[in-house]
């Protein structure tokens, strides 16, 4: 046999199995949620027979049928975006680890999650920009607390029930401190009731 027949000939067992192995087409599905949504559905499509499937998360119910993978998730407490995941299992022997990237919309909008001053250095005043968008299910700030006495604030409204500023100055950075300023609104709903920005001086 000539030599490019050898090298053919050894090829294709690897070929046959690179085919075999298709797996999910789309491993990775994109879920936006809308405000007060409390579950959502996620569908998955294999090239091949799904022989078995599992949640990696207990607010995940997976099943399956066929070549499509269905899982139902339970989304009231999502306050971020976040990734979930499932391993589901096809008649082909491959193992997928499918991912759900789950976008949850911010009903308050902040303009950092974290106030950080350097230990000596100067006390200077630092502003967090808090913004309500339009659609949202907050319809106005009620307060702001904060988890420690190391920080003073000033809170500003610029526009009634849509744009605040508040002001945090540390009493000293003379040693270090860590403490939670807390947003807080007219929600009922837990996910928008509150916003945690965290305030460090840090070595």
């Amino acid at each position: 046999m000539p030599k490019k027949a050898l090298i053919s000939a050894a090829l294709l067992p690897l070929l046959g199995c690179a085919t075999a192995y298709a797996g999910f087409t789309h491993p990775l599905q994109q879920v936006s949620l809308s405000f007060g949504q409390k579950q959502a559905t996620v569908t998955f499509e294999a090239d091949d027979l799904i022989t078995e499937s599992r949640s990696l998360c207990d607010c995940t119910r997976v099943t399956h049928q066929g070549t499509t993978l269905t899982a139902q998730v339970d989304v009231s407490d999502f306050a971020q975006s976040v990734q979930k995941q499932i391993e589901a299992r096809t008649a082909d022997g491959k193992t997928t680890r499918l991912t759900m990237d789950i976008r949850v919309p911010q009903a308050v909008e902040l303009s950092a999650r974290s106030l950080i001053w350097k230990r000596g250095g100067k006390t200077t005043p630092q502003q967090l920009r808090v913004n309500i968008p339009q659609g949202s299910p907050v319809k106005v700030l009620t307060r702001a607390d904060l988890s420690g006495d190391a920080f003073t604030y000033t809170a500003k409204t610029m526009k009634e029930g849509s744009a605040y500023i508040v002001e945090v100055v540390p009493k000293s950075t003379d040693k270090p401190a860590l403490d939670r300023l807390i947003i807080r609104t007219d929600s009922t709903d837990a996910r928008y009731a509150g916003y945690i920005v965290y305030l460090s001086i840090q070595p």
